[in-house]
């Protein structure tokens, strides 16, 4: 772990729902997973999206990728993931017969998938009015997982809280993704997420069993995403024609964030509300025992 990595910020409040001390009587069958990465746009949905995906696939995950966010073309997860799957147009109905269409495939083929919705999209709450989606995709053997990132802003909480009334899309597998990635060099994580973590809609949150996590910062992000570089790509120097080549510093940054900072990231997620990655429980087990986690 890098000697300079940033100490977890602190909370005014516990996330609960740690699965690490459940105890193991049986075997059972493990359940297909379907990320949600959702929030209110502009908080790096597509970037928690992309390293998930990366991070699961480099772990042996084989899962699909599918990506609701038609209003994002530059950075999209299409840039990063050929075989991402996307609706034909941004028209809501298309939308919809897309998404009902993926979840019935996954029901019947057994497979992980994740998905990055577009800032704002009511799509799996007008489901959770419907259908029950989160009710009915469980009892068909399907785990959803919501990934609500979060930035620092008190309205960055307004998809969450809309989720939340009625329990539209408030799944038992609930992550409240802290974006540290948001907060402006020279200013301090923990004092700029103080409002965020003490707003009473996290504190219910957390209070259902929603789990609170800190997504590590990588400053040179955006050159990254801008060529469409994977991380292993950014950190070995690749360049893609017409961009100028990365400093060996930033090549450093994105090693130390790959390689450290994001295994503690997921180490801190219950490994069921991940898709599954052959040998990654043992190797997450090691790493919560490890006292720091930060950003490059």
């Amino acid at each position: 772990m890098d000697e300079n990595a940033m100490q977890d910020p602190v909370c005014p409040i516990k996330a609960r729902g740690s699965r690490e001390d459940a105890p193991l009587d049986r075997p059972v069958e493990r359940q297909p997973v379907t990320g949600f990465v959702c929030g209110r746009g502009r908080v790096g949905e597509t970037v928690l999206a992309n390293t998930l995906v990366q991070f699961c696939r480099q772990h042996g995950a084989r899962l699909e990728v599918w990506n609701s966010d038609r209003q994002n073309e530059t950075h999209s997860l299409n840039v990063f993931h050929a075989d991402a799957s996307q609706p034909a147009t941004d028209d809501p109905e298309e939308k919809r017969l897309w998404f009902e269409g993926n979840l019935d495939r996954q029901v019947r083929g057994r497979f992980d998938a994740v998905m990055d919705m577009a800032g704002g999209d009511p799509m799996v709450r007008y489901l959770g009015r419907d259908i029950q989606l989160v009710r009915t995709m469980e009892r068909r053997g399907v785990r959803s997982v919501a990934w609500h990132v979060l930035g620092p802003d008190a309205a960055d909480l307004d998809y969450l809280r809309f989720s939340m009334e009625g329990g539209l899309f408030m799944p038992a597998a609930t992550l409240l993704v802290i974006n540290t990635g948001l907060v402006g060099g020279g200013r301090a994580v923990e004092k700029a997420f103080d409002d965020v973590c003490s707003h009473p809609v996290v504190i219910e949150a957390v209070e259902q069993g929603a789990k609170l996590v800190w997504f590590p910062k990588l400053i040179c992000m955006s050159v990254v995403s801008e060529q469409g570089l994977s991380f292993d790509e950014a950190m070995r120097g690749t360049t893609k024609p017409g961009y100028a080549s990365m400093s060996f510093t930033d090549e450093a940054r994105v090693e130390i964030f790959w390689k450290d900072h994001v295994p503690a990231f997921f180490a801190e997620i219950p490994p069921d509300w991940l898709p599954s990655m052959p040998g990654w429980r043992a190797a997450s087990l090691s790493l919560r025992n490890s006292p720091s986690r930060g950003g490059a």
